[in-house]
């Protein structure tokens, strides 16, 4: 099968794979369907008769739904502790406000000064106290394993005893911490939920997406939905898991902080849930078998069930440094904008407490009072208008950076019109570029189908990124590619003639050829070097023997012509082969096409999958793909060393290229309120920034030095031979032909050339007068006409041991570095 169709296969696959399942239920199902419900009624129906205080496990009452009965085994022992630090961490808050407002110094209480339930509850009540009454955004911070948990063991449960009807695949619990600390995010949506005003308390329902991510366990990443109420007066969040063996939200109430909280959230689930309960009833698909799943798009739940770690989520908002009214139109403004320019959105900042009442553990967020500010802040974020603002934000500057890069690439491909030039430029570099700017098309067409708020500047985006890969850079790999195919059809045929002497004198081992072998072979696949380049082993005199015999006829071979009156059998005519190499230069475009596109979907799919590994090994391959994407001036270095050649690229090229390229990484390591939610790393920045500016480094000193300035001496045997197209002259060379090196490239060049070239130098030395340094030289190019100053290196430096390839005593360093390429 060829890539283009396997392409094909895969993204079918892909399709079929990820679309929805609508179908009904089959018999099996639509039994447990009618359990499940006649269940959850159960649960309703206790919870309408229950009171506050039903469910004290220090005073040996229990509830009798899944979880909270005494049999289950949960740790429920935890659960005071857990609910009087949730308590305490909204006193300090509250407490503290008081304080900020009064213009007092807010003072630190203690850890272990655990003040009573009434007086945590002191100031909740105020209504003046800015908390954001919609909380819908995102927030991120870190978590730390609390204290509260020392000398508790892990419960020890019977599965089979609370889920007689499942059976488990597995007895390891997921969702199941067991590092010091981690990553935390939690997304929150309340957008559609309702008010419910009972006395001095109101409530509204609230969902949210919580992702845990242990360090220190082998890195793994957790997810799960919760679900709970939001109390906007006070600030404080109360969210849980529901599954098989924990009926969350139908216990939800028992575990409020107060008999308020108790009687507004058992009036809110009351209602909310018997609709859901009712909505179920009538659906006929097998997604709504568990509309409160802490994992709804998990199918391995289902074909392979495994029993996982259920969530108890205290939250409590921070008030922020302004007042209610402000908040309140803040809200509004980011809610229905009017175009108010005096509207701040200040971030949201939460406190947790999360409880495991089946796996035993308890975590915090970490954050003061327990931590100091640079370690932590607990979880921050911003609002999810706010946030949809800076991605169309980031968006539009990404748009502008492919603009600039599409402006930097059509000057360079106007720059490079020429075949000489092509040949010089490296394909990998302009293949990586292309690469990633492919890579940014796929993933922003991606991300447009999930981000609907930003869906036309995501769209617009990938279009600009598109259109520079797919038409531009394409279209100049292409004419690269086209252009240096020759190149590797010689290289290839020079390694199998290698390899074929090799094979018939297996005694003689293959070696690079010196530069006098390439002076001799006038018919190898790289120029010769000039005759005033250093040669091993022979003098100056020599130097310009050998000018002097270079031969002149032609190495056209001699045919001999056949009398015709002599018969011979008719040879066969060779069919031209021109059509045979244009069919095989087409077929292999069409596969280094496909080639490209399979590698860039391969590394988009590889990328998607990684989001789902530990973060030890996310982190290892987000920086070897970062490090690959920002080395495409090495190939380019590679080619200016094997070719003996510079000015491939621009420069106004390869300094914008490496500075937009850079932008990107800077925003996501440095800005630390990125929209993907990247940790901010300084150091990493600058180690990238360092390995660019290295590159750039070695191209300056190749263009200043030589293209193999930076290879070393004990390596140079390696490096096939190729022209130095800008020597240094000597001044016996000045004498001995006085022309240019080029003139001496080819074998064919007569010694008549020479001499007009000489006297031409003559004349125009003559006519400068004898009051003109001795080491600069008048030349006319053959090329362009024109007479040119070159710097020339006197006989008493080159007796004093001064080597070609270094500045002599009598050339400064100046004509050392820009004279010697005047003329080209």
């Amino acid at each position: 099968m060829d890539v283009p169709r396997l392409v094909v296969v895969v993204i079918l696959l892909l399709i079929l794979f990820t679309s929805p399942d609508t179908q009904s239920p089959s018999p099996s199902q639509q039994r447990e369907l009618d359990y499940q419900v006649t269940k959850e009624r159960y649960a309703l129906g206790l919870l309408n008769i229950s009171s506050y205080g039903d469910f004290n496990t220090t005073a040996n009452k229990w509830v009798n739904v899944t979880g909270l009965r005494k049999h289950d085994g949960y740790a429920w022992n935890l659960l005071p502790k857990v609910q009087k630090r949730a308590m305490q961490q909204r006193s300090l808050l509250v407490e503290a406000w008081n304080r900020s407002n009064q213009d007092e110094q807010v003072d630190t209480a203690s850890d272990d000064t655990v003040p009573s339930n009434a007086t945590l509850l002191k100031g909740s009540l105020n209504p003046e106290i800015p908390f954001y009454q919609n909380v819908t955004g995102i927030v991120r911070g870190r978590w730390v394993r609390s204290s509260l948990e020392d000398g508790i063991r892990p419960p020890v449960l019977n599965l089979t005893a609370l889920v007689p009807r499942m059976a488990y695949s597995t007895d390891r619990y997921t969702r199941n911490l067991t590092g010091i600390e981690g990553g935390m995010l939690m997304r929150f949506d309340e957008k559609q939920s309702q008010i419910t005003q009972i006395e001095n308390t109101s409530v509204r329902e609230i969902t949210a997406d919580l992702t845990l991510e242990d360090d220190q366990s082998s890195g793994n990443v957790w997810q799960m939905t919760l679900h709970g109420v939001h109390y906007p007066r006070d600030g404080s969040i109360i969210l849980t898991t529901t599954g098989p063996r924990f009926a969350g939200i139908f216990a939800l109430p028992h575990l409020a902080l107060s008999p308020d909280s108790f009687a507004s959230a058992r009036k809110l689930l009351t209602q909310t849930l018997d609709m859901a309960i009712k909505t179920q009833e009538r659906a006929s698909e097998t997604n709504a078998l568990s509309p409160w799943s802490s994992s709804p798009e998990s199918p391995s739940d289902f074909l392979l069930p495994a029993p996982s770690c259920e969530y108890l989520v205290y939250l409590q908002q921070h008030p922020r440094k302004a007042r209610l009214s402000e908040i309140k139109m803040t809200e509004a403004e980011l809610r229905d904008p009017t175009g108010r320019r005096d509207v701040k959105s200040l971030p949201l900042q939460i406190s947790a407490v999360i409880f495991s009442p089946d796996c035993g553990f308890v975590l915090e967020s970490k954050g003061p009072p327990h931590y100091a500010q640079q370690f932590g802040l607990h979880l921050q974020g911003p609002k999810l208008e706010t946030y949809i603002q800076s991605s169309r934000r980031a968006i539009l500057a990404l748009g502008c950076i492919i603009c600039g890069q599409i402006f930097l690439l059509l000057r360079q491909m106007r720059e490079a019109s020429t075949p000489s030039t092509k040949s010089r430029i490296s394909l990998y570099t302009i293949g990586i570029l292309t690469m990633g700017d492919g890579f940014v098309s796929f993933s922003l067409f991606l991300t447009s189908l999930f981000l609907n708020a930003a869906f036309l500047p995501l769209v617009a985006t990938a279009f600009l990124a598109f259109f520079s890969a797919s038409f531009l850079g394409m279209k100049f790999w292409m004419d690269i590619w086209t252009v240096q195919r020759p190149e590797r059809v010689r290289n290839e045929r020079r390694r199998n003639q290698e390899g074929q002497n090799a094979a018939n004198n297996p005694s003689q081992a293959p070696s690079m050829p010196d530069q006098n072998t390439a002076i001799r072979l006038a018919s190898a696949d790289t120029l010769p070097l000039p005759v005033t380049a250093p040669q091993s082993g022979t003098s100056t005199a020599s130097r310009l023997a050998l000018s002097t015999a270079l031969p002149t006829t032609s190495n056209r071979p001699q045919h001999p012509i056949p009398d015709d009156q002599t018969t011979s059998p008719p040879t066969a005519v060779e069919p031209p082969r021109e059509n045979a190499q244009v069919n095989t230069a087409r077929i292999e475009l069409s596969s280094i096409y496909a080639r490209f596109y399979f590698v860039l979907v391969v590394i988009l799919l590889l990328s998607l999958h990684s989001t789902t590994w530990p973060s030890s090994l996310r982190a290892v391959y987000v920086r070897a793909l970062s490090v690959s994407y920002l080395s495409f001036l090495a190939p380019q270095i590679y080619r200016n060393i094997i070719r003996n050649c510079r000015k491939a690229l621009q420069w106004h090229f390869l300094v914008g290229q490496s500075i937009l390229r850079c932008l990107p990484f800077a925003y996501f390591y440095l800005y630390r309120d990125n929209v993907l939610f990247v940790d901010a790393d300084s150091n990493w920045m600058i180690a990238l920034v360092g390995w660019l500016w290295c590159q750039i480094c070695i191209l300056v000193s190749q263009e200043l030095f030589g293209p193999r300035f930076v290879v070393p001496l004990a390596c140079s045997r390696f490096i096939p031979a190729a022209y130095d197209y800008h020597p240094i002259l000597h001044e016996e060379d000045e004498e001995g032909g006085g022309s240019m090196p080029v003139g001496f490239t080819q074998a064919s060049t007569s010694t008549t050339d020479a001499a007009m070239t000489t006297s031409t130098s003559s004349k125009l030395d003559s006519k400068k007068g004898d009051d003109r340094p001795k080491d600069k030289k008048m030349f006319d190019c053959a090329i362009c006409m024109q007479a040119l100053e070159v710097s020339i290196v006197p006989r008493d430096a080159e007796n004093q041991g001064m080597s070609n390839s270094t500045p002599a005593l009598g050339v400064g360093v100046k004509d050392w570095l820009f004279g010697r390429r005047a003329y080209m």
